[in-house]
Order: C-alpha cells, then sequence, then structure tokens
C-alpha cells in the first residue's frame, strides 16, 4: 500500500555551550535528479523544551540570501548556546512559508547542549 508522509525529516543537533553554530540545509526534491528547491519566503526556526511550550527558548538566525538556490543557513551565536547551558535537552523545526502559501515544516529534531570547558 503506498504511503505519503508530510513529516518532514529528521536532524538532531548537539551543542557545545558558549560556541556558535551553524548549518547549512539544502532543500532538494525527490525526484533523482535531486533539483533543488526555491525556498523563497519567510523562515523561522525556534528551539523549545517541550514542542507544546508556548515560548521559545531560542530562535535561531536564518540567511537566506541563496534561498532560490534551495540553500538556507541557521545559526545561533555563542551567547545563544551558553543560555542554554549544561545538560540542555529539547526540540526545533524550521518552517518556510512561500508568498501566498501555508507554512511547511522543512526539518525537525531534537537538540541537547553540554557546558563548554574554557570560558571567561
Amino acid at each position: 500500500m503506498a504511503s505519503l508522509s508530510f513529516i518532514p525529516q529528521t536532524l538532531d543537533l548537539a551543542l557545545y555551550a558558549g560556541d556558535g553554530a551553524a548549518v547549512r540545509i539544502v532543500v532538494r526534491s525527490n525526484r533523482e535528479d535531486q533539483d533543488t528547491i526555491n525556498v523563497s519566503g519567510s523562515h523561522e526556526a525556534q528551539i523549545r523544551v517541550n514542542r507544546m511550550d508556548a515560548t521559545a527558548v531560542e530562535t535561531f538566525n536564518i540567511d537566506d540570501s541563496d534561498a532560490a538556490e534551495g540553500v538556507l543557513i541557521l545559526s545561533l551565536t555563542g551567547d545563544q548556546t551558553a543560555t542554554l547551558g549544561d545538560g540542555f535537552k529539547g526540540n526545533w523545526d524550521m518552517q518556510w512559508i512561500a508568498p501566498g502559501a501555508q507554512p511547511l515544516t522543512l526539518i525537525q529534531g531534537k537538540i541537547t547542549c553540554v557546558l563548554d570547558v574554557t570560558r571567561s
């Protein structure tokens, strides 16, 4: 029996408190030729301890300057990861809204953070 899933792919992230982190997301079609998809529009990526929490703990910075080529860069500063602190466990995802369309979550996963050793 055929099935169709609208659940986004999973990418779990493990962070080191106080260090900046960035991940390059390339959005491709499911076809064998692997063409990229134009993901121009608005983007938002948040971290929450529990998926149902009303407030995000942190929000990723998103460089969407190459969105037309299917490329997005999500990043957190060292200050943001330091705020998460030692032993943090949570969830994250990223949504894209194309002009005139409904939100589409492109990727999601678990996120953890451990305390760094060298710090001021």
